[in-house]
C-alpha cells in the first residue's frame, strides 16, 4: 500500500462532481461518498472538484468545502454534449490537473495524454437493455462515448465483478485494465433504537406500522411492476403494506403505479417520491423486509444500506446482487412473480429467518466502507501515476 499523504504531494486530482446531484441518485451517492473519503484520507493531495449547475440537496458540501485540500470549480459545463469535450482540455490544463477521475462513464476525450484518466463504470444497462434509452438517436452516441472512454482511460473502475464481465463482453475491455472497487455504505445506516424518532418518521410520511420497502427510482429495469404483482398475490395473507421510495422517471410509463390501480391496491401501496436523507436510515429500520427485484444492477447500494440497518433483503438473483448479499439475503428469480411472492410471504411469516438474515446482513455490511473503497482507489491513483512517470 502506498503512503497516500507523502506520495506525489504536488499532485492535483480532478474529480467530476457534476453527477453529484439530485438527478443522479446512485451515481451521486457513490461520487460524494468516495470523494469525501478520498479527500479525508489523502490530505497531501489536492482535489479539484468540478461542479455543474444541477442542484444537490442530499450531502454535506459545507464540510467538504472547508477542507484545505479541496478546491471547488463551478461552471455551466454541459454533460454528454460535444461542447463538453471542447471545454475540458483548457479547463484541466489551467487547473494543472495531473490525474482526472470521472465517477461515470464519460471522460474528457481530448485531454492531453500526460493527464492520467480514471473512469468508473457502474453498469451496462443500456447495452443489455437498449430499449430503456428512450431516444433512439442517443444509443449509438452513448456506445461511442463508452467505447472511447474505456479505451482512453488509464484504468477502468467497476463496482462489481458483474459489470467487469459485461465490459469485456460488450467492449472487449481487457481484464488487466479493470479494477473492481466495491461501494461503501455511510455510517448513518445502522440499527436505530430511538422509538420516538422512528414513530416521528412514520407520521411524517403517513406510513403504517408494518410494511415492505423498496428503494430506487421507478425505471423499467427496476422491475417494480413485478413487485406490485407479487404483493397482490400475498395481500390477503399479510397485514403489511408495500412502500416505494424514489421518484418515477418521467421518460417512462410508471408501470408500478399502473399495476396498483389495475389490481385495486391503492390503499395498500404507498409512493414516496423523495425523502430527507436523514430519514432514510429510519425507513430501512422500520421496514420488515426490503425487496429489490431489479433486472440488472451495477452494485445495488440499497441492499447494502438495508443490511447495514439490520433489515433482511430479498433481491434478484442476477447481476451484482449475489456478490453484495452472499448468503446474507434471499435471492430469487424476480421475473417469476410467483417465486417473488413466495419469498416475500416466507420472509414475513418466519420471524427467526428475518432475525438470522438481519444479523448476517449486519456482519457482511461492515466490510463495505467508503474508507476501504477510497484506499483502494488511492492505491490505483498511485499505481498509474508511477507507471506513467
Amino acid at each position: 500500500m502506498w503512503d497516500h499523504d507523502n506520495f506525489m504531494d504536488s499532485e492535483r486530482i480532478g474529480f467530476d462532481a457534476r453527477y453529484i446531484s439530485d438527478r443522479y441518485h446512485g451515481i451521486g451517492r457513490y461520487g460524494f461518498g468516495l470523494l469525501e473519503a478520498l479527500s479525508r484520507l489523502a490530505k497531501g493531495r489536492t482535489f479539484v472538484v468540478f461542479m455543474g449547475k444541477d442542484t444537490d440537496s442530499r450531502f454535506d458540501w459545507e464540510s467538504l468545502r472547508c477542507r484545505p485540500n479541496i478546491e471547488i470549480q463551478t461552471g455551466p459545463w454541459p454533460m454528454y454534449w460535444p461542447q463538453e469535450q471542447i471545454q475540458w482540455p483548457d479547463l484541466l490544463v489551467n487547473n494543472r490537473i495531473s490525474l482526472f477521475h470521472s465517477p461515470y462513464f464519460v471522460l474528457p476525450l481530448l485531454a492531453p495524454k500526460a493527464i492520467r484518466k480514471i473512469v468508473t463504470v457502474h453498469d451496462l444497462i443500456f447495452d443489455r437493455f437498449p430499449e430503456y434509452m428512450p431516444q433512439r438517436w442517443s444509443r449509438p452516441y452513448y456506445r461511442a462515448l463508452m467505447r472511447w472512454g474505456t479505451q482512453q482511460a488509464t484504468r477502468v473502475l467497476t463496482v462489481s465483478q458483474a459489470t467487469a464481465k459485461d465490459l469485456w463482453n460488450y467492449y472487449g475491455t481487457p481484464s488487466e485494465k479493470i479494477s473492481v472497487v466495491t461501494e461503501g455504505v455511510d455510517r448513518r445506516f445502522q440499527p436505530l433504537s430511538d422509538h420516538d424518532q422512528l414513530q416521528t418518521i412514520l407520521q411524517k410520511y403517513d406510513l403504517p406500522q408494518s410494511f415492505i420497502l423498496s428503494v430506487g427510482a421507478r425505471r423499467p429495469h427496476k422491475n417494480h411492476a413485478a413487485l406490485v404483482q407479487a404483493f397482490a398475490l400475498i395481500r390477503k395473507a399479510t397485514s403489511h403494506d408495500l412502500v416505494f421510495v424514489g421518484p418515477a422517471d418521467k421518460r417512462f410509463i410508471d408501470r408500478a403505479r399502473s399495476e396498483v390501480d389495475r389490481l385495486g391496491l391503492v390503499e395498500r401501496v404507498h409512493f414516496i417520491d423523495w425523502v430527507d436523507e436523514r430519514d432514510l436510515p429510519g425507513l430501512y429500520n422500520l421496514a420488515d423486509l426490503v425487496v429489490l427485484p431489479s433486472l440488472i444492477e451495477g452494485f445495488g447500494l440499497p441492499a447494502l444500506e438495508a443490511m447495514a440497518c439490520g433489515t433482511p433483503v430479498i433481491a434478484s438473483n442476477n447481476s451484482s446482487f449475489p456478490e453484495v448479499l452472499g448468503e446474507s439475503g434471499i435471492l430469487v428469480d424476480s421475473t417469476q412473480v410467483g417465486d417473488l411472492a413466495n419469498a416475500m410471504e416466507n420472509g414475513l411469516a418466519k420471524i427467526q429467518l428475518r432475525q438470522r438474515l438481519g444479523m448476517a446482513g449486519l456482519a457482511r455490511a461492515r466490510h463495505y466502507t467508503w474508507d476501504a473503497a477510497a484506499l483502494q482507489v488511492l492505491d490505483i491513483y498511485a499505481e498509474v501515476t508511477q507507471f506513467n512517470e
